[in-house]
């Protein structure tokens, strides 16, 4: 009796970790924090935007900690790192650059101006945001070196991410198109230091 049990319950941790379902929760929890702020972001108003009950939510996380930092991990993946593995696969530094001006533009602004609040007042939540920013600021830092020098490689990537975390803050009611043109002006300098 005890293997069926064990296989049991492997079955349902693979339920319970199934990707596509958690996406969803990931994706109404992105919603309420870019319209509400992370103060909104409970289990109830969770369920309550899936219509589903919590029961539900238990099928696919262990805890609400476990679902936080899992929903922290999904955005340091999905928007940090997948992008930054995909520019690095570029060797012209001007065009890392400019997709990642591109990449930039598509980020959940409203959602990412939340999480930085939330990461004032919550360590978990600032260590992973330290951890995007750094992300961020090497591959922008990386790819301005090649374009600038060493010297003004610092100046122009701090430029173009507080560029870039001001337009999160300031996000409602600005095209997305402004942070492109932005951070192409930041890119343009950086050219003309040269």
């Amino acid at each position: 009796m005890r293997p069926a049990r064990r296989e049991a319950a492997v079955t349902e941790r693979q339920v319970r970790r199934n990707g596509s379902l958690r996406d969803t929760w990931f994706q109404a929890a992105n919603e309420i924090l870019a319209s509400q702020g992370y103060g909104a972001l409970k289990l109830a108003p969770l369920c309550q935007r899936l219509g589903v009950t919590t029961g539900s939510f238990y099928h696919s996380f262990d805890n609400w900690q476990d679902f936080t930092d899992a929903l922290l991990d999904a955005w340091l993946e999905q928007r940090t790192q997948q992008t930054v593995d995909i520019v690095n696969q570029h060797a012209d530094p001007v065009d890392r650059l400019l997709m990642l001006a591109e990449a930039s533009s598509r980020l959940l602004h409203r959602t990412e101006a939340a999480i930085r609040v939330w990461a004032g007042v919550d360590e978990r939540v600032g260590a992973i945001q330290r951890q995007v920013d750094e992300k961020r600021y090497q591959v922008v830092h990386a790819a301005l070196v090649e374009t600038v020098g060493a010297e003004l490689a610092p100046r122009y990537a701090s430029w173009a991410l507080s560029t870039l975390v001001g337009f999160e803050m300031l996000a409602d009611g600005h095209d997305r198109e402004q942070l492109v043109w932005s951070l192409e002006q930041v890119l343009a300098a950086a050219g003309a230091s040269r």
